[in-house]
């Protein structure tokens, strides 16, 4: 029959044998074959591999389930059997394969998804090193998700092994939200989908099809009559063919066999008509076995099928005649699934019922697997029995991490939980399947999941579960970004604890809504709930607590201009901390520390605290705290003109597998800001705006308000300046929603200028009003600077230079001491503006010339060029002041003199190589200089960089 079912098959033979080859040469991949029940995937995917020099392991899924992982477990199987004494896995994952081979050793006693994917990528991996392999994976449509889930994971890292994976699926059964669709497009994102569609046969392969079944010509009608009855469905013009000549239904016609009497003998109308005909004539106890087998599943035991049949042994009458076939020891499969459904559909509903009662006493005698034990008992009508299994399949499901596998089972127990049943039962039940649903990324249905379960809870009076309930309800609610109720529900919790007299768990809960506030930047809400939980945390007696209490109390603090006084309450947390051994409450307050000293303005203790708060973190193996400490530390060297650490810290950040989505935030925003004030705004905006996203997703306001202040920087450089001033106004009114002191400070600085030098004085004197109340509530030189500054600009705007002069001046000499060059260049071009404005020149120029040789240190190569453009415009020239080399960097982009040979080439059309040739430059090189050409002028293309070449004149 597979030598049939390939006709036809050129084209799929040519595409798989393709990627079987790229296997073979160490480059393998996951590729899905789709079709409809019997079009021949099976057959076309075996006999292709075969003939590939590839070994071939085969697993298959299996309807209605076995275990997690099913079918990839039974390859490992197959290579364990083949590969006699030798390990398929040595080292320490080899306890964690053994979750789902019993056979390797005692399994991990701890672990998670990740590693045990690891493990089982690392066996496929062995497999391969012993020799190019293929694995074949049939019915993938009854996979369990645990096994698709794997596929998904491992299709990147088959691309540098000699490995290929195929998997076989029914695209004629994949309802909406199937988990292959899942995969589908999983794969489809990462542009690693790679499927195979096999169509059932054209008229002309039918018929060749239909004449090598019957071992001689089709005469035109008989092809016809096959071929619209079975549209080209391979598997049903054997089954039909065999029907037909075992019936004696045809005759010689003067073209090849014919029906006989012409067209009108009845044709069977489906496949299971055509199984049925083709199996006519068999015995009684032969039916009855069938029946029963069909019943069993599409594979089975022998000996069971005979016991629930009432028959004294197996009929070999059914293998004779092809209807099922040996699949090892003690084991046979029907030929085809499609076999199997034949006959099942044949079985009457009350003997359906009784023969499944009778598989799942015998398979549930045999400690079988739970969810095949649990689908006979409710195909038998037996719910409790059905339930109690499905419950015992989730608790499997659950030990090999298959968490998507534990809800589907755990929500049909429930859906099957009688009227009335054991409440505390339900209850855990509804418990389990929260948490899987958690765990499996189902964060909609975990969060509802819990809310039932804490209303349940409610009902029983048990307070401390309520509270376990409430906290799992608040932490899937954060997940969603649901803050508000998720607070709710920590405050909830907290209440219900402090019923059941566990205070300490009801001081963790408010410390938890306390941190999230201060994120938010609620900084006196955050106080209160601080003061409740230290209470508790003190009559617990629980320093941990009273520790990470008081350092975050000091950071809030420190977030509301308190100063010095509350760096020491921080100091004093860390201290308590570190006298008890607690590394974990250390490290987070080494951060609230650094986080403090940054609001005090004392950047040089800040950033030694960051260092030492990361240091800290990683020597005690706290990486994702460590991560954080870092992209914080990246605001401060922002601030202190240390860009080039701040971006490679930054990029760190983003790589790092251990980042929190608090560190992304950060990292992403401060590159970005970065970025953009050197000019890359082609960069800096994706950056920015996953910054601003992650940002409101978790209210983390203060980096909120700095990427909205990016987005605008962005848009003032690419001349959007509409777009700049609505981010300006969005800056504003998302700071007046919160209580922040510091981080609104350099954005609100800025953004007063971009106003004022747009001639919105309103946009202006709302800046600066707001800067005053910064400068009132933090009274540090940094904020009354920035206050200083917009006075400056509002006085320009009022016509007064002489007193913007003064303003300028002030904000200047209050940044004295204070390492920020970014914000004091913007404020000397001010003032320049100003001193110019009084006829007062020379100063003005000194300024300019300072800030140049800042920002050109800091390489904002847009402030380098309105710079240069001032003292340009004040009729100094440039040269001479700053020197040939930086006037002429300024003006071509900040590109060498050898870049600026290498961009006029390009834009004449010229290949690396040809410019190589012109420059006398090897081709390596100029593809360096090219790149850094459009990194440095922020172009994509070297069309682009020929553009911006001829803008900056660069082309004459």
């Amino acid at each position: 029959m597979d030598d049939q079912l390939i006709i036809g098959r050129e084209r799929e033979q040519a595409q798989l044998r393709a990627w079987a080859a790229e296997a073979l040469a160490g480059h393998g991949s996951l590729v899905l074959v789709a079709g409809e029940a019997g079009v021949g995937k099976t057959a076309l995917a075996r006999q292709v591999l075969a003939g590939t020099g590839l070994t071939v392991l085969e697993g298959v899924g299996v309807q209605g389930g076995t275990s997690a992982f099913g079918p990839v477990v039974e390859v490992l199987r197959t290579q364990l059997r083949s590969a006699g004494d030798g390990p398929l896995l040595e080292g320490p994952l080899a306890g964690h394969l053994a979750l789902l081979l019993p056979e390797l050793g005692p399994p991990a006693a701890q672990g998670d998804r990740a590693t045990l994917f690891e493990a089982i990528g690392q066996a496929l991996a062995a497999i391969a090193a012993r020799g190019p392999a293929a694995v074949f994976l049939d019915d993938l449509q009854w996979a369990d998700d645990a096994t698709l889930e794997l596929l998904a994971a491992l299709a990147r890292s088959l691309e540098t092994q000699p490995l290929l994976v195929c998997g076989a699926f029914r695209s004629d059964e994949l309802p909406r939200g199937h988990p292959i669709r899942r995969l589908r497009s999983e794969l489809r994102r990462a542009g690693r989908l790679r499927q195979l569609t096999v169509e059932p046969l054209g008229a002309e392969a039918t018929a060749a099809l239909l004449e090598r079944a019957l071992g001689a010509a089709a005469g035109p009608s008989l092809r016809r009559a096959v071929f619209d009855r079975t549209d080209g469905v391979p598997f049903f013009v054997g089954e039909l063919a065999s029907t037909l000549a075992a019936g004696r239904r045809l005759e010689a016609g003067p073209a090849g066999l014919e029906l006989l009497e012409g067209e009108d003998v009845p044709l069977p109308d489906s496949v299971r008509d055509a199984v049925l005909l083709r199996a006519a004539g068999l015995s009684d106890e032969a039916r009855d076995a069938v029946l029963a087998a069909a019943v069993a599943g599409q594979t089975f035991d022998p000996e069971l099928v005979t016991a629930v049949a009432g028959l004294p042994e197996w009929p070999e009458e059914l293998l004779r005649r092809g209807i099922v076939t040996e699949a090892g020891p003690g084991r046979m499969t029907f030929r085809h699934a499609l076999v199997r459904d034949a006959f099942y559909g044949e079985v009457p509903w009350t003997r359906r019922v009784a023969l499944h009662r009778a598989v799942a006493q015998r398979l549930e005698a045999a400690h079988a697997a739970p969810l095949v034990v649990a689908e006979h008992w409710a195909l038998g009508r037996r719910p409790d029995q059905a339930g109690a299994a499905l419950l015992g399949a989730a608790e499997a499901f659950c030990g090999v991490h298959a968490y998507r596998d534990a809800a589907r089972t755990t929500r049909r127990a429930l859906e099957l939980w009688p009227e009335g049943g054991d409440e505390p039962a339900r209850l855990d039940a509804l418990e389990r399947l929260a948490g899987c649903t958690e765990l499996a990324g189902d964060l909609v249905e975990a969060a509802t999941t819990w809310r039932e379960v804490a209303d349940g809870r409610r009902r029983e009076g048990h307070p401390a579960r309520l509270g376990a309930a409430l906290r799992r309800l608040a932490g899937a609610l954060e997940l969603q970004g649901r803050w508000q109720e998720a607070l709710a529900s920590r405050e909830q919790a907290a209440v219900a604890f402090t019923a059941a007299g566990l205070e300490a768990e009801a001081a963790a809960e408010r410390l938890a809504s306390a941190a999230h506030l201060r994120s938010a930047a609620s900084f006196r809400a955050a106080l209160s709930l601080l003061e409740t939980a230290g209470q508790q945390a003190r009559s617990a007696g629980r320093i941990d607590l009273q520790a990470r209490i008081l350092g975050q109390e000091g950071n809030v603090r420190a977030r509301l201009g308190q100063g010095q006084e509350a760096v020491e309450l921080v100091r004093a947390g860390l201290a308590m901390a570190l006298d008890h051994g607690l590394a974990g409450a250390a490290a987070e307050i080494y951060h609230r520390l650094a986080d403090s000293l940054e609001h005090t303005g004392d950047y040089p203790a800040a950033t030694e605290a960051y260092d030492e708060a990361a240091g800290f973190c990683a020597a005690n193996a706290m990486e994702p705290t460590a991560q954080l400490c870092m992209a914080c530390l990246t605001a401060v060297l922002r601030q202190t003109g240390d860009w080039d650490r701040a971006v490679a810290l930054c990029r760190q950040v983003i790589d790092s597998a251990d980042a929190t989505l608090h560190a992304r935030a950060v990292a992403s925003g401060n590159l970005g800001s970065i970025l953009g004030l050197r000019g890359r705004t082609r960069r800096a905006r994706p950056l920015l705006l996953e910054s601003l996203t992650l940002t409101r997703r978790i209210e983390l306001a203060t980096m909120e308000l700095h990427s909205i202040w990016g987005l605008a920087v962005a848009d003032q450089i690419d001349g959007a300046t509409e777009s700049a001033a609505r981010q300006c106004w969005s800056l504003v009114e998302r700071w007046r929603q919160t209580e922040d002191r510091h981080y609104a400070i350099s954005p609100l600085r800025w953004a007063t200028t971009f106003f004022a030098e747009s001639g919105d004085a309103a946009g202006a004197r709302t800046c600066a009003a707001a800067l005053a109340q910064l400068a009132a509530d933090a009274g540090h030189n940094e904020a009354m600077s920035a206050l200083s500054h917009a006075l400056g600009e509002t006085a320009l705007l009022d016509g007064s230079a002489e007193q913007a002069a003064d303003q300028f001046a002030r904000a200047l000499g209050l940044l004295q001491g204070l390492d920020m060059p970014f914000d004091r260049a913007e404020s000397q071009r001010r003032a320049a503006a100003a001193l110019a404005g009084l006829g007062r020149r020379e100063e003005a120029v000194e300024h300019l010339v300072a800030a140049h040789r800042t920002t050109r240190r800091l390489g904002a190569r847009p402030l380098v060029e309105r710079l240069t453009g001032d003292l340009a415009a004040l009729g100094e020239r440039p040269e001479r002041r700053l020197g040939r080399r930086a006037v002429a960097q300024a003006a071509s982009g900040g590109l060498s003199r050898r870049e600026v040979e290498v961009v006029r080439l390009v834009a004449m059309g010229h290949t690396n190589r040809e410019i190589a040739r012109e420059l006398f430059l090897s081709p390596r090189t100029v593809e360096m200089h090219v790149g850094s050409i459009l990194a440095k002028l922020d172009c994509r293309s070297r069309a682009d960089a020929a553009r911006r070449a001829s803008e900056l004149g660069l082309l004459g």
